[in-house]
């Protein structure tokens, strides 16, 4: 079981790591080839990599210096809890307590190079950190620093790991895992008909397929983790217009499929030269996973009868209340944009 347990990994004896003769510099696109790929091209904002000595390191990506300098102040600190079955690693880089900032990095114990990437960075004596700024299609060196963790934290969080390898989710510690936000509810009628009115991306689901392999009601709570997932990591994006953003999530069942639609798509906040929009939309990124995932295209919900139930606005989640007098008023909306078709709000 401990070999298992303990993967053996693997490093990229060529891979190069930012040092102190780089700090302040842009890196070089060929030196550095995999930091550009997995910052501009994949738009990942925060990652750990396994660099050439086989060390694990955490890096954090900001739109610029500026931005470097707002989101991060006073200690940073590296937390671990789990969520979902994985371990996630949270770097927190703002320790105020009306408005944190963290960066969660996660960790799939199931996969042995996660899995091992986890277990070396608690044994490894110390963990840099290095902070980048992409700009102009340029990767800049602003600043490094290890970071250490006590022996308590190394074997609480080792013992965390363990039992997600084994299957025992519950002997891990309350405290030590994420729980779901409580969240406040307000009438769907509350949204401006303008908002209402938004087309977006719709991911598309074999719903039924779903149902058969977890039940309705396992279902049910499948997708909405999956969409509080990406919710949570939108909250502590690195780039402040994404944390700040608006969007509605709407549900239309059709047959045997389910679409789960955002809108706006969002396609603004994640569209960059290079860059693969799955990748780095958060949605994407997390629902593609689900095996029973179909298709993803732009929609309007009102054309497809869909109803809003969640409504994300500069970091507050709410519960959108439905009832009887939204089903009519989105009726009427549909009847203005669409005159003449048939009405699925009946």
């Amino acid at each position: 079981m401990s070999e298992d347990f303990y993967p053996v990994l693997s490093p990229d004896r060529a891979l190069r790591s930012p040092e102190a003769a780089t700090q302040g510099e842009v890196l070089d696109k060929s030196a550095y080839r995999d930091l550009y790929e997995l910052a501009s091209e994949a738009g990942l904002p925060y990652f750990a990599r396994l660099n050439g000595q086989g060390e694990v390191e955490l890096y954090l990506v900001f739109e610029s210096v500026d931005a470097f300098v707002e989101q991060t102040r006073d200690a940073v600190s590296v937390e671990f809890k789990t969520y979902q079955g994985k371990l996630l690693g949270v770097i927190w880089t703002l320790s105020d307590p009306l408005q944190p900032l963290g960066f969660p990095l996660t960790f799939d114990i199931r996969q042995a190079e996660q899995r091992g990437m986890a277990l070396k960075m608690l044994e490894q004596p110390r963990t840099f950190l290095h902070y980048l700024a992409y700009e102009g299609g340029e990767l800049t060196h602003i600043y490094s620093e290890a970071i250490s963790f006590s022996t308590a934290e190394v074997e609480r969080t080792r013992e965390m790991i363990r039992s997600l390898f084994e299957g025992r989710s519950e002997a891990i510690p309350q405290e030590a895992q994420v729980r779901e936000e409580e969240t406040l509810s307000i009438p769907a009628l509350s949204l401006p008909d303008a908002v209402l009115a938004e087309e977006g991306l719709a991911f598309v689901f074999r719903y039924r397929r779903m149902v058969e392999a977890h039940g309705a009601e396992g279902a049910q709570h499948l997708l909405m983790s999956t969409v509080r997932q990406a919710v949570w990591v939108m909250r502590r994006h690195a780039r402040s217009e994404v944390r700040e953003s608006s969007f509605t999530v709407w549900v239309a069942e059709r047959g045997e499929l389910l679409e789960l639609i955002v809108t706006p798509g969002l396609s603004d906040l994640f569209e960059v030269v290079h860059m693969s929009e799955d990748e780095a939309n958060p949605f994407s990124r997390f629902l593609l996973t689900l095996p029973e995932y179909v298709e993803t295209k732009e929609v309007s919900p009102l054309r497809l009868g869909a109803f809003p139930f969640l409504r994300y606005e500069n970091g507050a989640l709410y519960q959108l209340e439905l009832d009887e007098r939204v089903q009519e008023h989105l009726r009427v909306l549909f009847v203005k944009a669409f005159p003449g078709m048939p009405v699925p709000y009946e």
